[in-house]
């Protein structure tokens, strides 16, 4: 089963869990099926009883089939492109097709540089309106790709943008700095839209086709930059490889805590699997948890068994969604983190400090909780653990994202001080420049010789 469960990743371009966790998932989405372990324990394999391959099926393939489909699947994408008329003018037409239908695909504005290290003329204008537009239209296609699941074809629409830029777009590039920097602004500001579109909530559904092509696109997106953008001038392609990078990784992430909040809701739709959460939490030795956690964690004991003994409990004895769960690990994060939210930049190092502290504590509590479910063997230890898994990404990512917003904050304030320096200054300078001007000579002569 798990080496026809890695093919079937392999095809779709997937990452397979690894097989311990494979098992655990078998045993959530089938809680009745037998099991017969072959082999002495660490290196066993499990026989599954009343389960099989279906006929329509191909075989169960070989360990040395899955590693060629691995390798096929894993070759670069950064195949050249012929540069034969026909082979151009196939990209050409593709291309163009792209840019027609991609027309209504709204992306926000790219904010035109303000120029300082170039003379200034009528022509560098034009020619920047120009590169904008073009830019534009060439993120709006490759949004297309990615909405149509195409993105196969963003090499090519690559290739044909970079390869086939205009002299004076390259010029541009080179000689003046500031569309450097507009660039990758604007590279961060579509990979957000791109985020916000296909990912608005941390358990937005997301079909397997789309979740594939996602991965695939964050997967090549380096490698494409590296292919057509390395021979322009190293500040522009390093910045661009940069923000992508930075995009993908994240996007990764995301995706990666998606799919575990789409486990999770199939654990949390189950009825019976609720019920069984519930009596095997009901069993738990709180007091002895609360022991060991007691001089480790320095937590207030009253808060934490409320928590464990009442809102746990609570959540898990009525039918309810996984948003409940997020808006409840939220609270916690929230509760935790404003008693030390940052007034000034002097105060950031402890906020981050005791960020950090509310990851431990939290993985403490829960690696604890999950041992204790062990023990006893509970029958729902694996429900639990795939609702454990997401709760705890979930926790990082919301304090990831609150050190985000609270370094903007800083950061926007730390700008309004420096701007209200720099006007006083100057309102200064220019007072000095006043006084200069109506002190003249003639009346410090005479007062001169008044004295």
């Amino acid at each position: 089963m798990y080496e026809h469960y890695k093919a079937h990743c392999a095809a779709r371009n997937l990452t397979p869990v690894n097989s311990a966790t494979f098992g655990k998932l078998i045993r959530v989405v089938f809680p009745d099926l037998k099991t017969r372990r072959l082999g002495v324990r660490g290196q066993s394999k499990y026989h599954y009883c009343g389960i099989r391959v279906r006929a329509s099926n191909e075989p169960n393939p070989t360990s040395d089939q899955i590693l060629t489909i691995t390798e096929d699947n894993s070759g670069s994408t950064r195949d050249n492109i012929s540069t034969s008329p026909s082979a151009a003018s196939s990209v050409h037409s593709t291309a163009s097709n792209i840019l027609d239908s991609s027309i209504s695909i709204q992306l926000p504005p790219f904010m035109k540089p303000n120029i300082l290290s170039y003379p200034h003329t009528n022509e560098l204008d034009a020619t920047i309106h120009s590169f904008i537009s073009a830019y534009e239209n060439h993120c709006r296609q490759i949004l297309y790709l990615v909405t149509h699941h195409q993105v196969d074809k963003i090499q090519q629409v690559m290739a044909l943008f970079y390869d086939r830029m205009p002299e004076n777009f390259q010029l541009l590039i080179h000689e003046v700095p500031e569309i450097t920097e507009a660039v990758w602004r604007y590279d961060s500001l579509f990979y957000d839209t791109i985020i916000e579109r296909f990912l608005p909530t941390v358990n937005y559904p997301l079909s397997q086709a789309m979740m594939i092509t996602l991965r695939t696109y964050t997967r090549e997106l380096s490698n494409y930059i590296g292919a057509f953008v390395s021979r322009f001038p190293i500040n522009f392609y390093q910045k661009k490889l940069d923000v992508a990078r930075i995009f993908a990784a994240k996007f990764r992430r995301h995706l990666s805590l998606n799919h575990a909040a789409q486990t999770a809701t199939a654990v949390l739709n189950m009825p019976e699997y609720l019920s069984a959460m519930r009596k095997d939490w009901e069993q738990l030795d709180f007091d002895g948890l609360l022991d060991q956690t007691l001089w480790v964690c320095d937590c207030n004991t009253t808060d934490i068994r409320h928590i464990l003994n009442q809102e746990i409990y609570d959540l898990l004895t009525v039918k309810i969604s996984l948003d409940h769960w997020m808006n409840w690990v939220s609270s916690i994060v929230d509760s935790y983190l404003k008693k030390f939210t940052p007034s000034s930049s002097n105060d950031a190092s402890h906020y981050l400090a005791q960020a950090k502290q509310f990851l431990l504590k939290w993985n403490f509590y829960t690696s604890l909780i999950m041992k204790g479910l062990a023990r006893q063997n509970a029958r729902s230890f694996s429900s639990f653990h795939t609702i454990h898994l997401f709760l705890d990404d979930y926790a990082l990512y919301l304090v990831e994202e609150t050190i985000a917003q609270a370094n903007y904050i800083l950061m926007r304030q730390q700008q309004v001080i420096q701007q209200t320096e720099s006007s006083s200054t100057a309102t200064t300078s220019t007072s000095a420049t006043r006084t200069n001007i109506y002190s003249s000579p003639s009346s410090s002569t005479s007062k001169g010789n008044l004295s």
